[in-house]
């Protein structure tokens, strides 16, 4: 079944832009710009959609505009109303285990103390490919997680992840044109390639 949806988890508002929690955004919003979409309110999900031709597919970009904690919701009403099944949905998030820089790509398996993927989860279940942005551990093992994930990326590590995203939608057209086992071939390694 070939995939037909990218989300991507973030929060809305520019406050959070250049959040850790936003790398997820960062790299939908440069593929949109890319293929020249525009994005669009869409108030029965809430999101924000636009549809592109990625990877030689018809491919609709959403982003929920419910705040992290909710993500699921929207993306759960968005693939009802187009019929879209499970299998075709590709979750764009951040991710701690990984420093910025990193893509790994993975199907299924828990949140892992997300809260966006565990909205997923919840409203739609666990069956779908997740696309994780590596955003780098908390500065330090006393640290509240949710201030390191609302906290602004430092300059070098958002350098990291803006130069990169040339070769996250590279890894992501593979995912969409070759499937999951040729796309991991390619971002599941231990440091970016060169």
């Amino acid at each position: 079944m070939p995939f037909s949806v990218i989300a991507a988890l973030g929060n809305p508002g520019r406050e959070y832009s250049a959040t850790r929690h936003n790398a997820g955004w960062i790299v939908i919003d440069a593929l949109a710009s890319q293929a020249g979409a525009i994005w669009k309110e869409e108030s029965r999900f809430p999101a924000s959609v636009a549809k592109i031709t990625f990877g030689g597919s018809s491919v609709h970009l959403i982003k929920p505009l419910t705040f992290m904690n909710d993500s699921g919701s929207p993306l759960a009403a968005f693939l009802r109303f187009h019929r879209i099944e499970l299998p075709e949905l590709v979750v764009l998030h951040d991710d701690i285990a990984f420093e910025p820089g990193q893509l790994r790509l993975s199907l299924g398996g828990s949140a892992a103390g997300h809260n966006g993927v565990a909205s997923c989860i919840r409203h739609l279940g666990e069956q779908f490919v997740r696309a994780r942005l590596g955003i780098g551990p908390k500065q330090h093992p006393g640290q509240d997680l949710a201030d390191h994930v609302l906290g602004r990326f430092p300059d070098a590590d958002l350098t990291n992840l803006t130069q990169r995203i040339p070769d996250f939608i590279k890894n992501l057209e593979t995912l969409l044109s070759q499937g999951l086992p040729a796309a991991q071939n390619l971002t599941n390694r231990k440091s970016p390639s060169p």
